[in-house]
């Protein structure tokens, strides 16, 4: 699958462009340019955008058009599915990546992660989403994955040092082509 390298060539370069605020292309941009093209073999264009506490990284290739929105306070794509449950305490999004039928969400929550782990179990179940893979490999880090006809959403949860502790959360919902 080609779209899996250029993928996270899309992270690993917007990861480098997220703290870029300024206009035009800078060193940063064009480096990242330089290392998206290697790893895609593609055309590619990325261009930042930001003020204040928010950030976009837009990076074009060939195979598509990856968009990361970075920030203290980022809101969900108007389009995230009703269906996939977001925690039910507060919680803040901080990284938001789009790239065709995939998003990946970066939230943080309050709420521990034994706590949370069970509350996804339950809650996606709820909402008619088959429990593919579930692993509580220990108190700080666990990781599950849900199928529900054409989609799959991933999530990991990892015990927090920063932020006062509770749950950073990374949450992945593709939309497959059907028999794919």
């Amino acid at each position: 699958m080609t779209s899996r390298p250029l993928f996270l060539a899309a992270i690993v370069s917007s990861t480098v462009l997220v703290a870029l605020t300024g206009c035009g292309k800078s060193t940063s941009q064009n480096t990242a340019e330089m290392a998206v093209k290697a790893a895609t073999g593609g055309k590619v264009d990325i261009t930042s955008s930001g003020s204040g506490d928010k950030s976009q990284v837009t990076i074009k290739t060939n195979e598509g058009v990856a968009t990361v929105t970075s920030g203290g306070s980022v809101g969900l794509p108007k389009d995230f599915p009703s269906d996939v449950h977001l925690p039910s305490a507060a919680y803040t999004v901080s990284n938001v990546m789009q790239m065709g039928p995939s998003t990946v969400i970066t939230l943080h929550s309050t709420v521990p992660v034994a706590t949370l782990f069970a509350e996804y179990d339950s809650a996606m179940k709820a909402a008619g989403w088959k429990e593919v893979m579930a692993v509580q490999s220990a108190q700080s880090t666990s990781a599950m994955s849900f199928q529900k006809d054409d989609r799959v959403v991933s999530l990991s949860l990892d015990a927090s040092s920063d932020q006062g502790g509770g749950t950073n959360i990374t949450l992945q919902h593709v939309a497959q082509k059907p028999g794919g």
